[in-house]
């Protein structure tokens, strides 16, 4: 399928009755959690991920990634008015939105914040659109050999989310890539860490796994923190107030178009690159942000470009690591690894397939990212005092009731009580992760990527042999992986030695 003909299908599929409707829940499903502190875009998606096995593929894909798409708007909105991030991506939103809400000026906050996620993400999915030529050409280079080396630079990445995690973090990748091997072998069938239950012959099933890892695990964080979700609301604007001040974010967001795009390229390079996610993409654009400003002294005291830099970058994250995913099958990110669990549950396989002959689905990805941030921003836009309130019920009510949908959702999956007790295990797994300081977002990606590592291992010795990687790209690869690894360790041994 070509590239216009693919873009002109997607949009129809992205608009038509069959799918519109649910990217419009999935929106809206996705801004609710974003503003429920603690919780994430990838507690949304793995609630939604039960739902897919009796969908088509074009609806499956709206809904899921409607609801991922909104997630930062909600979460905006939450580090804003509350001084709590919905998400950890919005972490570099703490650093002016709140100031501003200080000085009476959160609704203008909200309403760049919202803007300027909207604005980003459409910046990030025309750059994938724009991308596709290229990744059409590129990933015919891309065999066993390149995909098995590249799979592992997916995981050192992860590294980068904080140099004294390093360790624990690729810890947490390889613990992923071990639990993808229970099971049955593929290559010599035999059975692997399954201690004779047949529930295990065909591996851990993956919605269990993300349902505990993530969903459980928050759960149980909040159960044990005890409280409210929010205990105190600041600086809470009368309604009126509220939507005036959005109206008059909205305008300046478009005034300063041009630092938009530039911090949503930014968003958009970072989410190429597997692993890094948009918690490091918004702190890197907001410090772009504060160097190229007239005003740097008012950063950090309520400075609207801080916000609009921090959220312009959280969303266009997305377009760049679809572009990863889509065309290799590496997540750019933990939630894009949900997305790729999803994609096999509806059947789709991501890469010379997927830019090629399923161009029309990827356009129904870039035009739910749009579309999704639009919705999101409207429902925001009307709805932030009625949502707002709503973060103020206690855990020890909101846990039950959601660790309830959980364990539904867990057994929905295949009718299995056996997936029930998977996904418990696991989200005591997950809050010890948490609590440990261990990435959950690396175990997941190595758990999703396990496969295609065992796989192309296993052919790229049989096709060129033991030592492929001294091919071109696999060499390069390799050395990318061990460049990166040796920086890293350079500046942890500089900073220990400051200390």
């Amino acid at each position: 399928m070509g590239i216009l003909e693919g873009l002109v299908s997607g949009f129809a599929q992205a608009i038509s009755l069959e799918v519109l409707p649910f990217l419009i829940v999935g929106s809206v499903f996705g801004m609710i959690i974003g503003i429920i502190p603690g919780l994430s875009g990838h507690f949304a998606m793995a609630m939604l991920i039960p739902f897919l096995y009796k969908m088509d593929p074009a609806p499956g894909i709206a809904f899921l990634l409607a609801a991922h798409a909104t997630v930062a708007q909600g979460g905006g909105l939450t580090a804003i008015l509350f001084s709590t991030p919905g998400t950890g991506q919005n972490a570099a939103t703490l650093l002016d939105g709140p100031p501003m809400r200080e000085q009476g000026k959160a609704g203008v906050a909200v309403g760049a914040a919202m803007t300027s996620c909207f604005l980003g993400a459409t910046f990030g999915a025309v750059a994938l659109a724009l991308l596709l030529p290229v990744l059409q050409q590129v990933v015919l280079f891309f065999g066993p050999p390149e995909i098995f080396v590249l799979s592992f630079l997916a995981l050192t990445f992860i590294a980068v989310l904080g140099k004294e995690d390093m360790t624990r973090s690729l810890i947490a990748g390889l613990l992923g890539l071990l639990v993808s091997m229970i099971g049955i072998d593929n290559v010599t069938n035999q059975e692997r860490f399954t201690f004779g239950l047949l529930e295990l012959y065909d591996g851990l099933p993956l919605v269990p796994v993300i349902l505990g890892l993530f969903a459980v695990a928050e759960m149980f964080d909040l159960f044990v923190k005890g409280g409210s979700l929010v205990d105190k609301q600041h600086g809470a604007l009368s309604a009126g107030q509220t939507q005036k001040q959005i109206f008059e974010g909205i305008g300046i967001a478009f005034k300063k178009w041009w630092l938009v795009m530039r911090c949503s390229a930014i968003g958009t390079t970072i989410g190429i690159i597997p692993g890094l996610g948009s918690a490091p993409a918004a702190f890197i654009a907001y410090g772009h942000a504060k160097q190229t400003s007239k005003s740097k002294e008012t950063f950090g005291k309520g400075n609207i470009e801080g916000v609009i830099g921090a959220e312009a970058a959280n969303d266009a994250v997305e377009g760049g690591a679809l572009a990863s995913t889509v065309a290799f099958g590496i997540p750019g990110s933990s939630s894009m690894a949900i997305l790729l669990g999803g994609l096999f549950i509806l059947g789709l396989e991501t890469g010379v397939d997927m830019v090629t002959t399923d161009v029309d689905i990827v356009f129904v990805m870039i035009f739910t990212v749009i579309f999704g941030n639009f919705i999101g921003t409207i429902f925001g836009m009307f709805l932030v005092n009625p949502i707002a309130r709503a973060t103020s019920i206690r855990s020890s009510i909101m846990v039950p009731i959601l660790i309830a949908v959980v364990v539904t959702g867990a057994f929905a999956a295949q009718g299995s009580l056996f997936d029930i007790v998977v996904t418990l295990i696991f989200g005591v797994i997950g809050y010890l992760m948490k609590i440990l300081n261990y990435s959950r977002a690396a175990m997941l990606i190595g758990y999703v990527l396990g496969h295609a590592v065992e796989k192309n291992l296993y052919l790229a010795t049989q096709l060129k042999g033991t030592l492929f990687f001294l091919s071109p790209i696999p060499l390069t690869l390799c050395l990318i992986t061990l460049g990166f690894i040796a920086y890293n360790v350079y500046g942890m041994i500089k900073d220990r030695e400051r200390l």
